[in-house]
């Protein structure tokens, strides 16, 4: 099943999954001319204040499509204190973005902030899309990327933080340290096409498509 069965709301929420992808992408895009083209330089940040102002954005545009998600998770004790918390976090890690945009809050604590939110929202990924996978009605292609995602930079976290703790010689040091970036950076480039993918799936397009008996668009080739 790679179909979404659909609930009220759902394409409010699929207008606030392309906002967000647009903004995730934009975000990518700016970070990585921030530190190809500023921070050789040792400055003007102008990508990167771009870049914090879109992740801030970012953060508050995706809690309508989360709560969404979430009303297909199959209800555990533990799934209703995860929306909240999840939430909480979202809000927490835009706010720290936009302190920083103002000069309010400086580089460092606004960082903490800002990555102690993404650490909730991939566990919430993981915990929730493990789930869903077992949903019928939830495509399994997006529960597989949205547990990739979670998995993916929960992992690289943790050995990013292993690696720059860990004894011995440098190259294993920063051996670690590359392998945990590398699995983070891929979890977080993935991030705004999962939302992309969620806001096709959210809209049903497709599926009024082919309740009105024509076929969707092939694409172009």
């Amino acid at each position: 099943m790679d179909q979404l069965h659909e609930l009220p709301g759902d394409r409010t929420a699929s207008r606030f999954a392309y906002a967000a992808a647009a903004a995730g992408a934009a975000g990518v895009l700016t970070l990585g001319a921030m530190y190809a083209v500023e921070v050789p330089r040792g400055g003007p940040y102008y990508f990167g204040t771009t870049n914090d102002a879109l992740g801030g954005a970012f953060s508050l545009l995706i809690i309508p499509v989360i709560l969404q998600v979430h009303r297909r998770v199959p209800k555990e004790a533990w799934t209703e204190p995860a929306k909240w918390v999840v939430v909480g976090a979202c809000v927490a890690g835009s706010a720290s973005s936009f302190l920083l945009v103002f000069r309010v809050l400086d580089f460092v604590p606004s960082t903490v902030v800002t990555v102690a939110a993404m650490i909730v929202q991939a566990a919430w990924f993981l915990l929730a899309h493990n789930k869903l996978r077992t949903v019928e009605g939830y495509p399994r292609s997006l529960a597989t990327l949205g547990r990739f995602i979670g998995l993916a930079l929960l992992t690289g976290l943790a050995l990013a933080g292993v690696g720059y703790l860990l004894p011995g010689p440098d190259w294993l040091k920063w051996s670690v340290v590359g392998v945990g970036i590398t699995a983070g950076a891929a979890a977080w480039v993935a991030w705004p096409y999962w939302y992309f993918k969620a806001a096709r799936h959210l809209s049903h397009a497709a599926e009024s498509q082919l309740r009105a008996g024509t076929p969707p668009p092939s694409p172009a080739v």
